[in-house]
């Protein structure tokens, strides 16, 4: 139902993935509806409480209803200071132009998502990624590696030993959502051929060294849903993603690899890669 009403042709977020959704609906307590045959998602999200967002098929006449109804079901919360998140400036520009209503938006800039050309992180070329191709270079001459898919329960294990350990090595520093990850990634790996997913295991030596899993969003863009390293192994981080994307999405243009949620090591690493545009996000008041 959801992928009915979902243009993925039309997609830039990565957030209305049904892949996503799924595999972020116990953290975010995801609920779906039919409304005016329009597809209507509610969120809960830490420190921005409950939200709806952005709706899919709707009609720009009927944006009024749609939201007075939204409103009306609203008023039977406290928690609910925003009535949207996670939406466009298309949308937001609808809101504006369509309806009478009172509009405050403000940019949820922890949640914009990364986008890169995905030739770029495959060529590696020019002096902004001399780093990168150096790590690459490195982990290629140091190690004699293996490329598995996560496709059999000896591989998946692997894959939540590795998470466990880097959880436990990093657990101090980050936020609630990463500590709900490895309950989310067990979800996604059950689910993989469902979803369509594609995925990457690299073992030096018997060895899991790390692991990636992506998906196709249309002819023009890739999505990275999870990159995990085992950083003992020198360079590994630029070799998983570069080897990702050559195996599975060499023939795509843009690859979106997510948002760094205000974690400022994880910022400085995503903009290491040098992205080429940021998928804006906003939340959204609306009051009479």
């Amino acid at each position: 139902m959801i992928e009915k009403y979902v243009d993925k042709n039309k997609l830039e977020s990565y957030e209305y993935l049904f892949s996503s959704l799924y595999m972020w609906r116990k953290l975010n307590n995801v609920k779906y509806a039919l409304v005016d045959d329009t597809l209507i998602i509610e969120k809960n999200e830490e420190g921005k409480g409950t939200f709806y967002a952005q709706p899919y098929g709707y009609k720009k006449e009927n944006l009024i209803s749609l939201v007075e109804t939204l409103m009306e079901r609203n008023q039977d919360y406290t928690d609910r200071e925003y009535l949207f998140g996670d939406v466009d400036e298309n949308f937001l520009e609808d809101l504006k132009k369509n309806t009478d209503f009172k509009i405050e938006a403000f940019e949820d800039v922890n949640d914009f998502e990364y986008v890169y050309s995905t030739s770029e992180l495959i060529e590696l070329k020019g002096k902004k990624y001399h780093g990168k191709k150096n790590h690459v270079n490195s982990f290629e001459k140091s190690y004699s590696y293996e490329i598995k898919t996560i496709s059999s329960d000896k591989v998946i294990n692997d894959c939540l030993d590795l998470l466990h350990k880097w959880h436990e090595e990093v657990a101090v520093t980050v936020d609630r959502e990463m500590l709900m990850e490895i309950d989310a990634i067990k979800d996604l790996f059950r689910e993989l051929h469902l979803c369509d997913l594609q995925s990457i295991a690299i073992y030096v030596e018997g060895n899991l060294a790390g692991f990636a899993v992506g998906e196709r969003v249309n002819d023009e863009m890739a999505v990275i849903h999870v990159e995990r390293g085992e950083i003992s192994f020198k360079g590994v981080y630029a070799f998983l993603n570069r080897k990702f994307l050559t195996e599975s999405f060499a023939d795509t243009e843009l690859v979106n690899r997510q948002e760094d949620t205000g974690n400022e090591g994880l910022r400085k690493a995503k903009q290491s890669y040098h992205p080429i545009k940021m998928v804006k996000k906003y939340l959204v008041k609306v009051s009479k």
